[in-house]
């Protein structure tokens, strides 16, 4: 760098200026020639090729619950749920229970994925009907291929299971006490392949550790299905593999997760919506969440089901046409 009081010397410049003419079209034709040579491997990490196409506008339907004895409307989504697929990188639209047969099978032909809610919904008539058509829905398009994730939640996981086995309730939930209550998971090591994949997520392998460590997954609910159960039913051991169980505050272990084997269907007991979105306002009676966790392992956790749920939605290409969505 010249020292701006240092005197010009143009002629220097000038002679430099002429000698980078010279050696421009040899130093072009010698890159031309290195670019023709370039290995395939190169070529292809320039290009992208290798890597598998992915969906980077998802959209997921969520599954709207009745209203039943809790508030004066007809249908419902909590906002969490639509958050923790936000975050994930998803669009959400709606699938509720008064919509006429034409227009959900439309929604669910162009959606990427589906997710179901907690709650107290009654598991008959429409509900069931639809829960049906998205179970169905999934097995169908696994057949050729295709993926179309499916995220059951807390009572979802019942569903999952009823669809599954073609039993009433009775035959396979047990009581538990897991109703307000921060839980830590034991991980089985199956299927794990799709939630915990560290080359998607490389944070994937620390939060399989905390899981295990720390209560960072909350639950909800009076009624499980303890692993002997899911053992017993072989439509459940031929489709699905328990991802994770937990243990109640009795001591009694029940499933916790479980995942499709041929297919992409979670289903949780635990709610991973709520340590990020929810903040346990209600202290009595069946509302009670004070136990929701929000530590910041409790909070990366369960973003990170969200995120892989979404990951798994990113290879389903449906659309819908321009301007609808």
């Amino acid at each position: 760098y010249r020292n701006m009081s240092e005197p010009r010397v143009p002629g220097i410049a000038a002679g430099a200026a002429l000698a980078s003419l010279f050696w421009l079209p040899v130093f072009l034709c010698l890159g031309h020639r290195s670019l023709l040579k370039a290995p395939a491997s190169v070529a292809s990490l320039a290009s992208g090729a290798g890597k598998a196409a992915e969906n980077d506008r998802p959209v997921i339907a969520i599954l709207a619950s009745d209203c039943g004895i809790l508030l004066n409307c007809s249908s419902y989504i909590p906002a969490s749920y639509v958050h923790l697929l936000e975050q994930g990188g998803a669009q959400v639209v709606p699938l509720y229970p008064g919509m006429p047969d034409a227009e959900f099978d439309y929604v669910l032909s162009r959606v990427n994925g589906a997710m179901t809610i907690g709650g107290f919904f009654k598991m008959h008539g429409i509900a069931e009907k639809h829960t049906r058509k998205l179970y169905d829905h999934v097995l169908e398009l696994a057949k050729t291929g295709e993926v179309f994730p499916l995220w059951a939640t807390c009572v979802g996981i019942h569903d999952v299971a009823q669809m599954a086995t073609g039993a009433v309730y009775g035959e396979f939930l047990n009581r538990t006490f897991a109703d307000n209550l921060a839980l830590p998971l034991h991980l089985t090591g199956k299927a794990e392949r799709h939630l915990f994949d560290p080359t998607l997520f490389p944070g994937s392998t620390t939060y399989r550790q905390w899981l295990q460590e720390a209560p960072l997954t909350f639950h909800h609910h009076l009624w499980g299905i303890f692993p002997e159960t899911f053992e017993r039913f072989k439509a459940l051991r031929d489709k699905f593999d328990i991802v994770a169980t937990a243990v109640d505050r009795k001591g009694q272990e029940f499933v916790a997760l479980f995942q499709g084997r041929q297919h992409p269907i979670f289903a949780s007991a635990f709610h991973p919506e709520k340590p990020a979105f929810e903040w346990g306002l209600h202290k009595t009676g069946l509302l009670q969440n004070t136990q929701i966790p929000h530590s910041r392992e409790a909070i990366l956790v369960n973003l990170h089901f969200g995120a892989a749920f979404v990951q798994q939605a990113r290879q389903n290409f449906r659309k819908f046409e321009p301007g609808e969505l």
